[in-house]
């Protein structure tokens, strides 16, 4: 995007920028990654239990399910490839 600003602007432009980043980074950073997302809510797994409600454990990374539902992972896998 550096046209949108003149030759002479962009050394400043830089900087803001970079001061944005930085201080985005360091919130980011503050922020605790345990059990939490970027708002500060808990992390709930994305299955639902069989009563209805949401399952309150805490999900995995790589997937969003707790281990009591990996299953599901693996399950919606499945079903992407076979629409794909």
């Amino acid at each position: 995007m550096r046209f949108c600003f003149p030759m002479t602007e962009q050394a400043r432009v830089w900087s803001v920028v970079h001061a944005y980043i930085a201080a985005a980074e360091t919130y980011l950073d503050s922020i605790p990654k345990q059990g939490c997302d970027v708002h500060g809510n808990p992390l709930q797994c994305r299955a639902t239990t069989r009563k209805g409600t949401a399952c309150q454990r805490v999900p995995l990374p790589h997937n969003g399910y707790c281990p009591s539902h990996q299953h599901l992972a693996e399950t919606e896998e499945t079903e992407l490839a076979a629409v794909a």
